[in-house]
């Protein structure tokens, strides 16, 4: 491995669990890679290919952004986000409710969006981006599902891909393309990937969470400089740990990009 990797590495091979990085620096094409192609459940992280997808659809007619949708008690589950603590009958734009799933997480924003989705229609949009691992198989918080093995899955390289498609325009149209990186750069999750990185520096991320299981995937734009990094850890033991790593990881590679 080449020094960086050497430097990651050390970071992340004290704490316990399987780490995998995949980062591209957009001018350079600089790469890093660390078990890239490794499986992972992808946790809130396909919140992502969720929002490209609506957008997408967007795009071609299939929806709008301004069209309403109330929320049900039906719809609430549990995990990360606000609406399951509101009323039911409030309404909702379809951008509201992306705004949520992406800036907070919101499992029951989410759920109202994949509603308005076929599943199916998610994996196929990645499908003809190039992603070949990255799966929707449920929704949020359905373990009856993923008991019997339906679980949502990506790897570090699918991710890194998409995001580098967003960073460069090119998903849909640079006009779509630059929204969803504006709802992702007002991200509160940001005790990962963005925690040690100079003010200033914006970053356009989406974590994600289960038991044993951290991820932060990102677009980070600094001047003169432009690169997209995927950090993924599964199996691990103390997630406080692990997200501290990432965090000191993702330090080194912006040093090693933008220094």
């Amino acid at each position: 491995m080449n020094t960086i990797e050497n430097k990651i590495t050390s970071i992340l091979s004290p704490v316990a669990g399987t780490f995998a990085v995949s980062a591209q620096e957009m001018r350079t094409k600089e790469k890093i890679s660390i078990n890239e192609n490794l499986v992972f459940k992808s946790a809130s992280v396909i919140k992502v290919p969720i929002l490209v997808e609506l957008f997408c659809r967007r795009d071609e007619g299939g929806l709008s952004l301004d069209d309403i949708i109330e929320l049900k008690d039906e719809h609430k589950v549990e995990g990360s986000g606000v609406l399951k603590e509101l009323h039911a009958g409030l309404r909702f734009t379809v951008l509201d409710l992306v705004t949520l799933m992406i800036v907070v997480s919101d499992n029951t924003a989410t759920n109202m969006l994949i509603d308005r989705l076929e599943i199916e229609s998610v994996t196929g949009r990645m499908r003809s981006f190039g992603l070949k691992d990255t799966v929707l198989a449920r929704k949020m918080y359905d373990w009856e599902q993923a008991a019997l093995g339906k679980e949502n899955l990506c790897t570090p390289m699918d991710i890194a891909l998409l995001l580098k498609l967003m960073a460069e325009g090119r998903i849909s149209s640079k006009s779509t393309s630059m929204e969803m990186l504006e709802i992702m750069a007002k991200q509160q999750c940001k005790e990962k990937i963005p925690l040690l990185l100079p003010e200033g520096v914006r970053v356009a991320n989406k974590t994600g969470s289960l038991t044993g299981v951290t991820h932060d995937v990102a677009v980070v734009t600094a001047p003169g400089h432009e690169y997209v990094l995927v950090i993924m850890a599964k199996d691990a033991a103390d997630t406080v740990a692990a997200d501290r790593a990432i965090a000191d990881a993702s330090k080194v590679v912006y040093e090693h990009f933008c220094s």
